[in-house]
Protein backbone atom coordinates (compact mmCIF):
# COMPACT_ATOMS: atom_id res chain seq x y z
CA UNK A 1 0.00 0.00 0.00
CA UNK A 2 2.58 2.27 1.18
CA UNK A 3 4.37 2.14 -2.02
CA UNK A 4 1.41 2.51 -4.06
CA UNK A 5 -0.08 5.82 -2.22
CA UNK A 6 2.63 7.21 -1.08
CA UNK A 7 2.93 10.40 -3.88
CA UNK A 8 -0.85 10.65 -3.32
CA UNK A 9 -0.30 11.15 0.59
CA UNK A 10 2.99 13.17 0.26
CA UNK A 11 1.27 15.72 -2.81
CA UNK A 12 -1.82 16.42 -0.13
CA UNK A 13 0.39 16.90 2.79
CA UNK A 14 -0.93 13.99 5.03
CA UNK A 15 0.75 14.20 7.89
CA UNK A 16 -0.43 10.64 10.07
CA UNK A 17 -1.36 6.93 8.50
CA UNK A 18 -2.47 4.04 10.31
CA UNK A 19 -2.21 0.67 9.30
CA UNK A 20 -2.88 -3.03 10.67
CA UNK A 21 -2.35 -6.32 10.01
CA UNK A 22 1.38 -6.87 11.33
CA UNK A 23 0.86 -8.39 14.60
CA UNK A 24 3.26 -5.80 16.40
CA UNK A 25 3.94 -1.80 16.47
CA UNK A 26 6.30 0.23 14.70
CA UNK A 27 5.75 3.91 14.26
CA UNK A 28 8.25 5.80 11.75
CA UNK A 29 9.80 9.25 11.53
CA UNK A 30 8.65 11.08 8.87
CA UNK A 31 9.30 9.93 5.73
CA UNK A 32 9.16 9.82 2.20
CA UNK A 33 10.97 7.31 -0.63
CA UNK A 34 12.57 5.33 2.44
CA UNK A 35 14.09 8.45 3.02
CA UNK A 36 13.46 10.80 6.23
CA UNK A 37 11.52 13.64 5.26
CA UNK A 38 10.17 16.45 7.34
CA UNK A 39 6.95 16.97 4.83
CA UNK A 40 6.62 13.27 4.81
CA UNK A 41 3.87 11.69 7.33
CA UNK A 42 4.41 9.10 10.07
CA UNK A 43 3.55 5.89 9.74
CA UNK A 44 2.04 3.93 12.46
CA UNK A 45 1.41 0.00 12.24
CA UNK A 46 -0.29 -1.20 15.28
CA UNK A 47 -1.98 -4.33 14.23
CA UNK A 48 -1.33 -5.42 17.94
CA UNK A 49 -4.69 -5.24 19.78
CA UNK A 50 -4.63 -8.88 20.68
CA UNK A 51 -4.76 -11.95 18.14
CA UNK A 52 -4.90 -15.85 18.39
CA UNK A 53 -2.09 -15.61 15.44
CA UNK A 54 0.54 -14.84 18.12
CA UNK A 55 2.59 -11.81 17.66
CA UNK A 56 4.81 -10.61 14.75
CA UNK A 57 8.17 -11.35 16.42
CA UNK A 58 10.95 -11.27 13.78
CA UNK A 59 11.66 -8.49 11.60
CA UNK A 60 12.96 -9.05 8.09
CA UNK A 61 16.12 -6.92 8.83
CA UNK A 62 17.61 -8.90 11.63
CA UNK A 63 20.12 -11.28 10.82
CA UNK A 64 18.89 -14.68 9.13
CA UNK A 65 15.20 -13.21 9.16
CA UNK A 66 15.21 -12.02 5.48
CA UNK A 67 13.50 -15.02 3.09
CA UNK A 68 14.51 -16.14 0.17
CA UNK A 69 12.23 -14.45 -2.45
CA UNK A 70 11.20 -17.86 -4.10
CA UNK A 71 9.94 -18.99 -0.76
CA UNK A 72 7.44 -16.40 -0.58
CA UNK A 73 4.41 -17.69 -2.85
CA UNK A 74 1.97 -14.77 -3.21
CA UNK A 75 -1.31 -16.59 -3.35
CA UNK A 76 -3.75 -13.36 -4.28
CA UNK A 77 -1.41 -12.04 -7.40
CA UNK A 78 -0.33 -15.59 -8.46
CA UNK A 79 3.83 -16.16 -8.51
CA UNK A 80 6.19 -14.90 -5.96
CA UNK A 81 6.47 -11.94 -4.06
CA UNK A 82 10.05 -11.28 -5.17
CA UNK A 83 9.99 -7.47 -4.82
CA UNK A 84 12.91 -5.30 -4.54
CA UNK A 85 13.30 -2.02 -3.28
CA UNK A 86 13.41 0.36 -6.11
CA UNK A 87 14.89 3.26 -3.74
CA UNK A 88 16.59 4.57 -1.23
CA UNK A 89 19.44 3.29 0.83
CA UNK A 90 17.81 -0.79 0.28
CA UNK A 91 17.59 -0.15 -3.24
CA UNK A 92 17.84 -3.40 -5.22
CA UNK A 93 17.44 -5.86 -1.97
CA UNK A 94 14.84 -7.90 -0.76
CA UNK A 95 15.04 -6.74 2.50
CA UNK A 96 16.99 -4.08 4.71
CA UNK A 97 20.10 -5.36 6.75
CA UNK A 98 19.35 -3.43 9.78
CA UNK A 99 16.18 -1.77 11.09
CA UNK A 100 15.76 1.74 8.44
CA UNK A 101 16.87 5.05 9.92
CA UNK A 102 12.80 6.47 9.30
CA UNK A 103 11.76 3.16 11.54
CA UNK A 104 11.46 5.74 14.91
CA UNK A 105 10.01 2.64 17.62
CA UNK A 106 8.83 -0.58 16.86
CA UNK A 107 8.11 -3.24 19.73
CA UNK A 108 6.65 -6.68 19.50
CA UNK A 109 4.13 -6.76 22.20
CA UNK A 110 0.06 -6.48 22.52
CA UNK A 111 -1.39 -2.84 23.10
CA UNK A 112 -3.10 0.11 22.03
CA UNK A 113 -3.28 3.89 20.69
CA UNK A 114 -4.46 7.05 21.76
CA UNK A 115 -4.58 9.74 19.73
CA UNK A 116 -5.96 13.20 20.90
CA UNK A 117 -6.51 15.98 18.48
CA UNK A 118 -4.93 19.17 20.47
CA UNK A 119 -5.72 22.20 17.58
CA UNK A 120 -5.42 22.44 13.99
CA UNK A 121 -2.05 21.79 13.85
CA UNK A 122 -1.12 19.79 16.90
CA UNK A 123 -1.89 15.71 18.05
CA UNK A 124 -0.94 13.83 20.62
CA UNK A 125 -0.52 10.16 20.12
CA UNK A 126 0.49 7.80 23.07
CA UNK A 127 0.69 3.63 22.52
CA UNK A 128 0.17 1.78 25.43
CA UNK A 129 1.16 -2.07 26.12
CA UNK A 130 -1.73 -3.80 27.28
CA UNK A 131 0.02 -4.84 30.73
CA UNK A 132 0.65 -1.66 31.94
CA UNK A 133 -2.78 0.10 30.84
CA UNK A 134 -3.05 3.79 30.88
CA UNK A 135 0.27 4.67 33.82
CA UNK A 136 2.80 4.01 31.02
CA UNK A 137 3.19 5.21 27.29
CA UNK A 138 5.28 3.01 25.72
CA UNK A 139 5.53 5.56 23.11
CA UNK A 140 4.59 9.03 22.18
CA UNK A 141 4.95 11.93 19.98
CA UNK A 142 3.23 14.88 19.04
CA UNK A 143 2.43 15.05 15.51
CA UNK A 144 2.67 18.56 14.55
CA UNK A 145 2.03 19.99 11.25
CA UNK A 146 3.50 22.84 9.30
CA UNK A 147 1.93 24.82 6.69
CA UNK A 148 4.68 27.73 6.09
CA UNK A 149 7.08 24.38 5.86
CA UNK A 150 5.40 21.74 3.73
CA UNK A 151 2.21 24.41 2.26
CA UNK A 152 -0.30 22.14 -0.02
CA UNK A 153 -1.69 23.55 -3.12
CA UNK A 154 -5.52 22.57 -3.23
CA UNK A 155 -7.20 22.85 -7.10
CA UNK A 156 -8.91 26.15 -7.02
CA UNK A 157 -7.98 27.52 -3.96
CA UNK A 158 -5.87 30.48 -3.78
CA UNK A 159 -3.23 30.08 -1.32
CA UNK A 160 -1.96 33.61 -1.16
Amino acid sequence: MKVAMEELLYKNGVDLVFNGHVHAYERSNRVYNYTLDPCGPVYITVGDGGNREKMAIPHADEPGNCPNPSTTPDDYMGGFCAYNFTSGPAAGEFCWDRQPDYSAYRETSFGHGILEVKNETHALWSWHRNQDMYNTAGDQIYIVRQPDRCPVERKGEDLS
